[in-house]
C-alpha cells in the first residue's frame, strides 16, 4: 500500500442493542466494550498500524462531537460531522468528496467504528489484497467465512474465483434471511457475511454514485463548491437535507459491475448487541460473563454487568442483565432483537426520554 491510502471511520451509529450502556449521545462506539479503549479508538489504532494519523477521518453526527473531540486523538480537520445521520451511502459520500477535495488520486479504506477484529497484522494482509483489486477500478467489500447460521447478517453469493479462493467478482447481495435461509447458506458454502467494510479509488465511488444515486451526486457536487468556504457548515446541512436516505450497499454496491469481494483472514464481529459479549470475552465455569460487582448463584449461560452497584442473581439461564447508574435491562438472550421496540415505547413517553 502507498500514500494514496487514506482511512475513512464511520461513526454515526446509535447501538441501541447495547442499551442501557449505549446512549444517544454516548453511544457504543464510543464505549470501551472489548477493552478498556473505546471501539472508536481500538478502530482508529487497527488503521493507524499502516495509515499515518493525518490520512484517517472520522464521520459522524453532531451529537457525538463533544465526545468524540474529548478522546484527543483526532485534529479538527479529520472530523467530519453530519448534521443528523441518514444512512450509509449519504454518509460515505460525504466524505469521498470531502477526500477528492484533498487528493484527487486517493484510495478510501471504509470501516465501521464499532467491530471487534484481530490480529491486526491479518488484517493488514488482508486489506494489501483489497487495495491491489481498487488499484485496477473495482469497488472492493470484505466478506467473513460464516461460522453460525445467523439471522443479523446479510451474506454475499460469490461468483467466480479470482485469486486462489480469496477473492471473487460477486453473483448477488442477500438479504438477512431466516434461521432456514442462513443454515441453506452455511451448508452450500458459497456465501459471506457482509462485513460493512470497503475499500475503492475514491473517484470509482463517486462514479458509481453519480450512476446510481444521481441525486445525490448532484447534491454532493454542489456541496463541494463550498468546501473550505465560510458557509460550508450551512452547505452541509443542505447536502442533508436534499438528499436521498440509503445505504450504500443497495444505493451503489449492488447495482454495480466493477465489484469484487476479498474473503477476510481476520478474525471478526460487528459486536452487534449484548450476546456478543459470549464471542469476545472469556466465561466463568458456568457459562457466565460477569462484569463489575456481581455474584452468582446456580446461575449458568448468562452475561450479568453492574456499572453501579451490586447485582445478584439466583437460579437464572441464558439471562441478560445489564445495571448502569439510572436503567436496568433484564432480557432473555435471544430476545436482544426486541431491544429497538423497547426504545421506540420509551421514546414515546416524554418522562422516559431522559434515560435514552
Amino acid at each position: 500500500m502507498d500514500n494514496r491510502l487514506y482511512g475513512v471511520i464511520l461513526a454515526g451509529g446509535r447501538g441501541e442493542r447495547f442499551w442501557p450502556r449505549s446512549k444517544k449521545v454516548r453511544p457504543k462506539q464510543l464505549l470501551p466494550v472489548i477493552s478498556k479503549k473505546t471501539m472508536l479508538e481500538e478502530t482508529f489504532s487497527r488503521l493507524n498500524n499502516f495509515i499515518p494519523k493525518e490520512k484517517i477521518f472520522v464521520v459522524g453526527t453532531e451529537i457525538l462531537k463533544e465526545p468524540i473531540d474529548s478522546l484527543g486523538i483526532f485534529s479538527e480537520s479529520n472530523l467530519m460531522y453530519e448534521p443528523f445521520g441518514k444512512n450509509t451511502a449519504l454518509a460515505i459520500g460525504f466524505a469521498a468528496i470531502k477526500l477528492r477535495s484533498i487528493d484527487k488520486d486517493s484510495v478510501m479504506l471504509v470501516c465501521p467504528a464499532d467491530h471487534s477484529i484481530f490480529p491486526d497484522k491479518d488484517f493488514q494482509k488482508t486489506i494489501q489484497i483489497g487495495f491491489d483489486y481498487a488499484l485496477k477500478g473495482n469497488l472492493v467489500t470484505f466478506g467473513i467465512t460464516p461460522t453460525r447460521p445467523d439471522e443479523g447478517y446479510g451474506y454475499i453469493e460469490l461468483g467466480e474465483s479470482l485469486l486462489d479462493e480469496q477473492v471473487y467478482k460477486i453473483k448477488s447481495f442477500k438479504e438477512k434471511p431466516n434461521v432456514k435461509r442462513a443454515i441453506s447458506y452455511l451448508k452450500k458454502g458459497n456465501t459471506l457475511w457482509n462485513s460493512g467494510i470497503f475499500l475503492w479509488k475514491t473517484e470509482k465511488l463517486l462514479e458509481g454514485i453519480e450512476k446510481y444515486l444521481p441525486e445525490m451526486y448532484r447534491e454532493l457536487v454542489e456541496f463541494e463548491k463550498h468546501i473550505g468556504k465560510s458557509d460550508e457548515r450551512e452547505s452541509i446541512l443542505k447536502l442533508y437535507e436534499n438528499s436521498p436516505s440509503t445505504s450504500i450497499d443497495f444505493g451503489v454496491m449492488e447495482q454495480a459491475e466493477n465489484i469484487v469481494i476479498v474473503r477476510a483472514q481476520f478474525n471478526w464481529d460487528d459486536v452487534g448487541d449484548w450476546n456478543a459479549l459470549e464471542r469476545i470475552k472469556n466465561k466463568d465455569k458456568e457459562g457466565n460473563i460477569v462484569e463489575g460487582e456481581v455474584v452468582t448463584l446456580n446461575s449458568k449461560n448468562s452475561i450479568i454487568i453492574s456499572d453501579y452497584g451490586l447485582v445478584t442473581v439466583i437460579g437464572v439461564s441464558d439471562l441478560i442483565v445489564v445495571k448502569t447508574e439510572n436503567e436496568t435491562l433484564v432480557c432473555k438472550k435471544n430476545e436482544t432483537g426486541e431491544i429497538k421496540n423497547l426504545l421506540k415505547i420509551l421514546e414515546k413517553d416524554e418522562k422516559y426520554k431522559k434515560y435514552l
